[in-house]
């Protein structure tokens, strides 16, 4: 059952959000950045179905060629590569910039497949086998084969990983930038196991150890997992909204910030329990409850705002300075300054106060944040997260 899965379950997955694909057809004026995505369902749903058991012995005996179907399979991954790499290319630039890289790259694809077809022809397969690794390793041509394919596919999985995390740090769209961050860690999977096997053709060549321990999980993990990451995230905007994706994404992030905060509120909490409207529970227990979360997310943003208002006497505006400068000359910027001189300047109050240093009620000074409460949320959450990475190095130093 679990080799069914294996062999048969993410083809399955490819068509099923293929035909959900057209099913919704195209809406609104053309966009080249959708367009591509059915590219990239329709090579990855050729692919995987050609390289299952079944359609791969089906494929060789009707046409006669043993093994065609992996140079078939292949051919099509080449295509979702590189129509994949065009998604992202025309996620952030003009169309006219576009076009001319989509048929330099086209021209890349085209000559990888005919010399791929030539050390096919020249590779003696003779016998049809879905396991062509375990039976044609060590024969000639067939490391020059897959390495002619993983030269087009490594450079170009290589940028779908790059750009793909790029540009969903950039994004505002919830369900686009989880979608690009799932088709980046896809990229760079099958990055690692393009190049296993051609470890495994060139041992087998060569002579030397390897594959190391435990590589048939490898063979038979990491190519489902990056298949159906790649897959998933190209078609999360389109299906996401289903499934109520945008609220639990917004949940999470919600959870993700109330956690991050807490090294900073803990801090400040033990230096002036008063800020609590209840007692500080165990981080473990606050990792798994998981109710009335928007409340506890404002009550810990206000007693984080009233730990700094109790350290007021305890500021110094010099060590902010400083801290200030030092994090300019790192090439911070914008928000992110801000959060790590306030970081500096609250961990130095607190130092400060817990020596039994003299609270010294020095001139008032600007207190950074947003300007509202989900933008000062934003903001304490970088201070904390500059804050812990102090308190890392403190311990450490």
């Amino acid at each position: 059952m679990a080799d069914t899965l294996r062999h048969y379950g993410p083809a399955a997955v490819a068509w099923v959000l293929l035909a959900y694909r057209v099913s919704k057809g195209r809406r609104g004026a053309p966009d080249p950045a959708r367009d591509t995505v059915w590219l990239v369902l329709l090579g990855l749903s050729l692919s995987l179905t050609l390289l299952t058991p079944a359609v791969y012995a089906f494929t060789g005996r009707v046409s006669g060629v043993p093994n065609l179907a992996r140079l078939l399979g292949h051919g099509s991954m080449l295509v979702v590569a590189w129509s994949a790499r065009t998604f992202l290319w025309h996620l952030n630039h003009p169309i006219t910039e576009v076009q001319p890289r989509t048929r330099l790259h086209l021209g890349f694809l085209a000559a990888t497949f005919a010399a791929m077809s030539v050390l096919f022809v020249l590779a003696d397969t003779p016998v049809d086998d879905a396991r062509f690794a375990a039976r044609y390793a060590g024969d000639p041509w067939v490391l020059e084969y897959w390495l002619v394919y993983i030269a087009y596919l490594t450079p170009a999985f290589a940028s779908m990983a790059v750009l793909g995390w790029a540009y969903a740090h950039m994004s505002t769209a919830p369900l686009l930038r989880v979608g690009l961050r799932l088709v980046a860690i896809g990229a760079f999977l099958a990055i690692g196991y393009n190049l296993h096997k051609a470890l495994v053709f060139a041992s087998e060549r060569f002579g030397f150890s390897y594959p190391p321990a435990g590589h048939l999980l490898i063979d038979g993990v990491l190519p489902m997992l990056a298949h159906l990451l790649v897959l998933i995230g190209a078609t999360l905007p389109a299906w996401g909204r289903l499934v109520n994706a945008p609220e639990s994404l917004a949940w999470l992030s919600r959870y993700r910030t109330y956690q991050a905060l807490r090294p900073l509120w803990r801090a400040l909490y033990a230096a002036s329990p008063h800020i609590a409207l209840t007692p500080a529970s165990p981080a473990l227990v606050e990792l798994v409850t998981v109710r009335d979360l928007n409340l506890r997310l404002y009550r810990r943003v206000i007693e984080i705002r009233d730990g700094r208002l109790a350290l007021m006497p305890y500021l110094d505006l010099d060590t902010a300075t400083a801290a200030r400068a030092r994090a300019a000359q790192a090439g911070l910027s914008g928000q992110a300054l801000d959060a790590a001189a306030e970081a500096a300047a609250l961990h130095a109050a607190l130092h400060a106060k817990a020596l039994g240093a003299t609270a010294v009620f020095g001139p008032a000074s600007h207190t950074p944040g947003g300007g509202d409460l989900d933008s000062d949320t934003v903001f304490l959450r970088d201070v904390a997260r500059a804050f812990h990475r102090l308190e890392r190095q403190s311990h450490h130093g």
